[in-house]
């Protein structure tokens, strides 16, 4: 089982939280084993707009290691690539964070991981890192800093169908024109 140290902010303390029916209970000693952890993922995402393309990324990402880390790109970073997000970083980083196949989120705050990366290599020096992106992208941000430090890149299969680009052509396709269309369209409940 894999948990995220937290900080309880109201005693300073830090935390993890085990689910009920793991089988452990109160009273029980745990081992927090950080050495164990022997290959872990990075996977950036924009997260705007989640929908199923995003999940089967990182679901794909987190059967590649023993930890699978999402970076979560900040709004600029966003703006610059593509256009003004709909969700803000904390809308989408809550959203990635409670997801079962992530098990940590950073915020990305360049359109490289590479800082993100350093960071993870310093905490986790004997670790091999698998740095994931979808088969879109022809040049990889970070495949440097990864060839440097003899981690792998593995690109999935992109999922077309359900990229946030097709979602907003169909939006627009079908909704482009709400007077065209009265009959099936409401705006707060009215039409």
């Amino acid at each position: 089982m894999k948990k995220i140290v937290w900080l309880n902010k109201s005693n300073g303390q830090l935390c993890i939280t085990i689910p009920k029916g793991s089988g452990i209970k109160e009273g029980d000693i745990v081992s927090l084993e950080k050495e164990k952890i022997k290959t872990i993922v990075y996977t950036p995402v924009r997260g705007d707009m989640f929908h199923y393309g995003h999940l089967q990324l990182l679901q794909k990402a987190n059967e590649l290691g023993d930890f699978h880390i999402c970076g979560v790109l900040t709004d600029d970073v966003i703006r610059s690539l593509y256009a003004e997000p709909i969700a803000s970083l904390k809308e989408r980083k809550t959203i990635i964070a409670d997801l079962r196949c992530v098990d940590m989120v950073m915020v990305q705050d360049k359109i490289a991981p590479t800082d993100n990366l350093k960071i993870i290599k310093e905490q986790f020096p004997n670790a091999k890192i698998i740095l994931v992106y979808g088969s879109n992208w022809k040049k990889v941000p970070g495949a440097d800093y990864i060839r440097k430090i003899n981690g792998k890149i593995i690109q999935p299969e992109f999922y077309e169908k359900l990229s946030t680009e097709n979602i907003i052509k169909k939006i627009l396709k079908s909704y482009g024109d709400c007077g065209k269309n009265k009959k099936n369209m409401t705006i707060n409940g009215k039409r």
